[in-house]
């Protein structure tokens, strides 16, 4: 039963820019929480400023979640994403850094991910061939420093 979930689990998993998703949900997360704690607690911070942080970190959050429920959109969503991200650094003090920090990397990695299927298939054309040639040639590299 806990072998099926996993299993289950891993291959929607697979399906999806999962790390990308999760990490760029996160930086919302951060970018939402850091100025609400520092009017909690410091209040340092004027309301419109939260208010502020809000609106530019729910299209962060929403981004994340809409990467991994639909995948074939992530390279967009990725892109929003990152781009909230930045633009929070002057509404909501971009999480401390961190949440700007988090957002880059998460959309990111939901820009660089491609599906299982199209990473097995061969190149499509000339304009597919040229990073295949330089991926396989950085691999030559590597492997004979290693």
């Amino acid at each position: 039963m806990i072998d099926d979930r996993r299993s289950r689990f891993a291959d929607w998993r697979r399906e999806r820019p999962f790390w990308g998703g999760i990490v760029l949900t996160l930086a919302g997360l951060v970018i939402a929480a850091v100025p609400l704690d520092l009017v909690i607690r410091f209040a340092m911070v004027r309301n419109y400023v939260v208010f502020v942080g809000l609106v530019l970190a729910v299209p962060v959050l929403v981004s994340g979640l809409l990467s991994l429920a639909y995948p074939q959109y992530a390279t967009y969503f990725g892109a929003v994403g990152i781009a909230f991200a930045i633009v929070s650094i002057f509404g909501a003090l971009g999480g401390l850094g961190i949440g700007t920090f988090l957002g880059m990397v998460g959309g990111s990695l939901c820009i660089a991910w491609v599906p299982a299927d199209a990473a097995t298939d061969g190149p499509s054309g000339f304009a597919d061939a040229v990073p295949t040639r330089i991926r396989s040639w950085c691999r030559g590299v590597v492997d004979s420093l290693a």
